[in-house]
């Protein structure tokens, strides 16, 4: 691909650039349309959660197969994806300073050897079974980041905004016009209620933040997908080469957004290091530098000081053996956690093998129910999903979360066999139940069950009240018809804890307390 002069070199940035858009674009819509998978699109192209979800399964997963057009397109042009298509690196591109010389001095190259050590770590840790590291992949980051906090944040200000501005009667026509065109039809199945939103909006914060210590901090020195594609790059048929023309004035050096050319080896630059960005065809003067094909001499890229070694790679392992090791003895691990519910047919695999916190679930959950995790399920267990049933339910008539999600983790599910598939078990407390523990009628609980058999039966009881003698209703679980939805905590009128909470399968299995 020889540099040509005139508009050559500005019309395939102007190509990167709308490509950027478009990739962004469709990564967002898939939050504008609910129970869309259009982000899962970029989750079965990524070459990194396809490796690591097929060595921790210890299966081939048919759908992460389409995470070989990204490699063959690596082999043939370089880390395109990270320059052309990821939605985090369109970001950073972007959310930067005005000015490179409001920034320290960045640091310096033997840091970037971070993200060789981060990526092998993670393929040990997944070939020990262990994803918790998934929680670093970029487009896991993106999808969790938006599902998690800044979509519902906009929701909570959006709806806040509308509140005030209602109360400007000249205003009803248009406020309501807006809201029937634009606002229910984009966020109708958004919630504004997530735990751990503010962690998870910090963490991305704090990646974006990078920018001012050095541009594309995050993917020149941490990011392992762009470890991963960097390493193949070094094979690519097409890579970027300073030629003849060149009369070296530093400006190619001075604008690559990653620092990948080095003026000491004659403005040469490290492809695994190149995101084909073409800044620095179009701001060379005499086009001294260019994208060129390898064949017929095509060889290797050298090899550079920070590029992963023996030690790297036995930091690697270490680091990955000791870390599930740890993992491993956790209590956690020998009995999970009572609330740890997790979402419909997780426990008929390995799913903690399987899931890569990507967020999916959670994005496309209709009652937002299901909730990233922090800790709670221990450290193996990092921004993985749970079932929060104070916050909302397992829709009956829902098995969306198994469409989307990207390996199997959450199963694919046909609506009968989930409505069939036992997430739960139910346990009324009698010590906080309206009927038990204050002789008040109540049977909501019973009521919201969705099973046509209902798995709360309601027992009578005489009691005897200011007026006499009162007859109450007072629930209680039918252990072998409950699957663990949730609708009933959900539900329940108690304030703060319900009355009535969905437990683990073999944590619930007691006879309900006495009262």
């Amino acid at each position: 691909m020889k540099p040509q002069a005139g508009s050559r070199p500005q019309l395939w940035r102007r190509l990167r650039q709308a490509a950027q858009i478009l990739s962004l674009l469709l990564f967002l819509s898939s939050f504008v349309i609910p129970g869309s998978d259009l982000s899962t699109v970029f989750h079965r192209l990524n070459p990194l959660v396809a490796l690591t979800a097929m060595l921790a399964g210890r299966a081939a997963i048919a759908g992460m197969l389409w995470a070989g057009v990204t490699l063959v397109l690596t082999l043939l042009f370089g880390r395109v994806w990270c320059g052309w298509v990821c939605p985090l690196g369109t970001l950073l591109e972007w959310i930067k300073p005005p000015s490179r010389r409001s920034r320290p001095e960045a640091p310096a190259d033997r840091w970037r050897s971070f993200k060789y050590v981060l990526l092998l770590t993670m393929l040990f840790a997944a070939l020990l079974g262990s994803q918790t590291l998934l929680f670093l992949d970029p487009i896991t980051i993106m999808t969790r980041s938006v599902a998690a906090a800044v979509w519902p944040a906009a929701r909570y200000a959006v709806y806040g905004a509308e509140a005030f501005l209602y109360r400007f009667k000249f205003l009803w026509g248009p406020l309501d016009a807006v809201h029937d065109a634009v606002v229910y039809p984009v966020l109708q199945g958004v919630e504004s209620v997530m735990i751990h939103a503010a962690v998870v909006f910090l963490f991305f914060v704090g990646i974006v933040a990078l920018n001012w210590w050095a541009e594309r901090f995050w993917c020149r020195y941490l990011c392992p997908l762009g470890g991963l594609l960097g390493l193949l790059s070094k094979l690519a048929l097409v890579r970027r080469e300073a030629g003849e023309a060149c009369t070296q004035c530093a400006r190619c050096s001075r604008d690559c957004p990653l620092g990948a050319i080095d003026p000491e080896r004659a403005y040469q630059s490290d492809p695994a290091e190149c995101t084909v960005c073409y800044d620095c065809i179009v701001s060379c003067p005499p086009e001294g530098n260019g994208f060129r094909w390898q064949l017929p001499q095509w060889r290797p890229a050298g090899r550079e000081t920070y590029d992963p070694g023996r030690r790297d790679a036995l930091l690697a392992l270490g680091t990955a053996v000791v870390g599930v090791a740890l993992a491993g003895v956790e209590p956690v691990a020998k009995r999970q956690p009572a609330r740890m519910i997790r979402p419909p047919g997780a426990t008929l695999i390995d799913f903690e093998a399987l899931c890569i916190r990507c967020g999916e679930c959670v994005r496309v959950c209709p009652t937002q129910g299901l909730q990233p995790s922090l800790v709670e399920g221990g450290w193996q267990n990092l921004m993985a999903p749970r079932l929060v049933p104070r916050l909302g339910y397992c829709s009956y008539s829902c098995n969306v979360c198994g469409e989307v999600c990207p390996t199997g983790a959450i199963p694919r599910l046909g609506l009968e066999q989930k409505q069939r598939t036992c997430m739960g078990l139910a346990r009324v407390d009698r010590d906080l139940c309206l009927p038990w523990a204050y002789d008040v009628p109540c049977i909501v609980c019973e009521e919201a069950c969705p099973l046509p058999e209902k798995a709360i039966r309601l027992d009578e009881a005489v009691v005897d009240g200011e007026a006499g003698q009162v007859t109450l209703q007072r629930p209680d679980v039918v252990k072998e018809l409950c699957i663990g939805c949730g609708i009933c905590e959900y539900q329940c009128p108690m304030g703060g804890d319900a009355a009535i909470q969905v437990y683990t399968p073999t944590e619930a299995g007691g006879s309900p307390p006495a009262g």
